[in-house]
């Protein structure tokens, strides 16, 4: 899918009426068997690493059909910006969600966090604390910034209150408060990029965020490169739930059937 097809301002800007979920599939048993009621149905098919759905907001209701991918289900973004706002027409009425009603949208845990963000390209937020009082503490502060338009969609995040957490991220140390993560290109280590100070205010902490997610480069990846880099090295992600073994079908000439026009 072109990358233009969800970064228009439009579709980014219709997209405010919905909860929005990045699901982790293979990461976490509960989550997967929901997955597969949404996208799998009752015709005993393989889940998969990818899906578009939208559902009504008691998660029970699927209000358009499960598909690969929007661009599946839409010819454009504008088309796309359009439905968003034709279903959000039919809940306008229902109380709206507000941040302080919202949470910090964390990972599981940090192990999974960093690797979603070598995957979205994005840095890491790990919230480390000497108890979870600590942790729930910093992450409410994090909550009064972190749905502004401009840091909405700059992290992933994750929170711990165990030190072993941290033994894959490099400069971590023991040290607690909020730390920003660069993970490595497979998602298994991470670099401390700067461990934010708990006591700076809100507007100090938004502006070092910010400061941060800007300067922040992702690496470079092409799916080819870095597969056969991964089986050269010989980096392995354990999931949590096995993912099906599939085979490729390919014509007599060993071409792959969708890659011909």
């Amino acid at each position: 899918m072109d990358r233009s097809f969800l970064s228009s301002d439009k579709l980014i800007k219709a997209t405010r009426d919905f909860v929005c979920i990045r699901t982790a599939t293979y990461e976490d048993k509960q989550e997967a068997a929901f997955l597969k009621w949404a996208f799998v149905g009752s015709t005993g098919g393989e889940l998969r690493n990818f899906g578009y759905c939208i559902l009504s907001p008691d998660g029970k209701t699927k209000l358009r059909r499960s598909v690969r991918g929007p661009n599946f289900l839409y010819a454009n973004s504008g088309a796309m910006a359009a439905d968003l706002q034709q279903i959000a027409a039919q809940y306008q009425n229902r109380t709206t969600t507000n941040a302080s009603s919202q949470s910090v949208p964390q990972m599981k845990n940090v192990r999974l966090g960093i690797n979603v963000a070598s995957c979205d390209g994005l840095p890491s937020v790990v919230v480390f604390g000497k108890d979870q009082a600590e942790v729930d503490s910093l992450n409410q502060k994090l909550n009064t910034v972190i749905w502004d338009e401009q840091l909405a969609g700059k992290f992933i995040y994750a929170s711990t209150t165990n030190s072993v957490d941290l033994k894959s991220i490099s400069g971590a140390g023991g040290k607690t408060g909020i730390l920003i993560i660069k993970p490595d290109a497979f998602g298994i280590k991470g670099q401390l990029i700067q461990a934010i100070d708990p006591d700076l205010s809100g507007d100090q902490l938004k502006q070092s965020l910010l400061t941060a997610a800007n300067k922040f480069k992702r690496i470079s990846k092409t799916h080819g490169l870095h597969v056969r880099s991964g089986r050269q090295t010989g980096t392995h992600w354990k999931t949590e739930v096995p993912v099906p073994t599939r085979q490729r079908k390919t014509t007599r000439g060993g071409q792959n059937p969708r890659s011909r026009k």
